[in-house]
């Protein structure tokens, strides 16, 4: 269920229903039941374990494991760490219709105020991927205990390191997608009718791969090059969320005076 946005054009449209198509196909797909089910007794033996969380970004992959972890456990609780200013607008819809469709989930917000400068903002590093920088990491400042997340080992070699050395659950940590590919997370939304954030639909009509698309706050893309086969990330912000840049950058003005 794509979340609607004035921010989609007419050919971001056409290409997510040709996108749509392939989706309904694959939901139908066998493999896809084994994977749910297999996630889902994942979720369940690690909250077994202890007490744990989902953490959310409203993006595709946590949306999809929110959802598995509610099938394990209809109470679970689900956190998002919300970045003040910088989240995309379209975040409180897909958050508004995940919990209206599972109203037993124990919900938690956590507004957090960005301490270093965002792009395009005087003194921002552009080394936020350098684990040496001075940049903030806001989930790792926020979140404590046991949690379940949305990580993929698609989306990196060090997070398909990690997966294949210590599995998808650890004491702390449990990754019941981690061997998903993005083609089994947009069919799964699609078979569950789960809200999808408009941002996989925003393409510029298919020159950017949705696989590749981020839910995250805005003003720290990866570096341009890095994470979209080649795609400027920080044209594709300025392009479908300059408005809300802007606004983030005026109302922070006053903290480089």
């Amino acid at each position: 269920m794509l979340i609607d946005s004035t921010r989609i054009t007419d050919r971001d449209r056409d290409h997510w229903d040709a996108l749509e198509r392939y989706d309904r196909m694959l939901a139908a797909d066998p493999a896809l039941d084994r994977k749910a089910e297999s996630a889902v007794a994942e979720v369940r033996a690690f909250l077994d374990a202890g007490e744990a969380y989902v953490s959310v970004s409203w993006g595709k992959d946590s949306v999809v494991v929110a959802h598995l972890a509610a099938l394990a456990e209809l109470t679970v609780r689900v956190v998002w760490v919300r970045s003040v200013l910088f989240e995309t607008p379209e975040c409180d819809a897909v958050r508004d219709a995940f919990l209206d469709a599972h109203p037993q989930v124990r919900y938690e917000e956590i507004a957090v105020e960005m301490r270093n400068p965002k792009r395009g903002e005087p003194g921002y590093d552009t080394r936020h991927a350098d684990p040496h920088a001075d940049h903030q990491d806001v989930l790792r400042e926020t979140l404590t205990g046991r949690w379940i997340s949305g990580l993929r080992g698609e989306e990196s070699r060090m997070r398909r390191m990690s997966i294949a050395h210590r599995g998808l659950s650890t004491k702390n940590t449990c990754r019941p997608i981690g061997r998903w590919d993005a083609t089994h997370v947009f069919a799964y939304l699609w078979r569950e009718k789960l809200p999808v954030h408009p941002v996989y639909a925003m393409t510029a009509g298919g020159h950017y791969d949705r696989r590749w698309l981020r839910v995250h706050p805005l003003g720290s893309a990866p570096p341009a090059r890095s994470a979209v086969h080649g795609r400027d990330m920080d044209s594709w912000e300025d392009a479908y969320y300059g408005d809300v840049l802007a606004a983030a950058r005026q109302a922070r003005a006053h903290l480089w005076r």
